[in-house]
């Protein structure tokens, strides 16, 4: 891994352990999240929700946007975008989903 690479995920891991901090204290559940970087340094943040109704209730209250902008928002705190400026996406999927169809595997899910 060089070093551009590091401070990927370096930065990565301190924003999750911010948002979650943040989504405890929000009383949001988030199950885990997993974070797949691609070779140009765009990034795929995947939020699992623990059951499949999460998802949906979720974006109807307006949670799953708001997870959406804390996230960017600790991401832009850490200066993330001034070293990889080429674009976050977000996918919200369940651990109940990982479960039922990738044999509980998140490295099948992510796949």
């Amino acid at each position: 891994m060089n070093r551009k690479e590091e401070l990927q995920w370096a930065l990565i891991k301190e924003a999750k352990k911010l948002l979650m901090i943040w989504a405890e204290n929000n009383n949001i559940n988030i199950y885990d999240i997993h974070f797949v970087p691609m070779g140009d340094f765009r990034l795929e943040v995947y939020i699992f929700y623990e059951k499949n109704d999460d998802i949906k209730k979720n974006q109807l209250s307006g949670q799953t946007e708001q997870v959406k902008a804390i996230f960017l928002e600790k991401l832009s705190k850490l200066d993330y975008k001034k070293h990889f400026d080429k674009g976050v996406s977000f996918i919200f999927d369940s651990n109940e989903n990982v479960v039922e169809n990738y044999e509980g595997s998140y490295f099948l899910r992510l796949r």
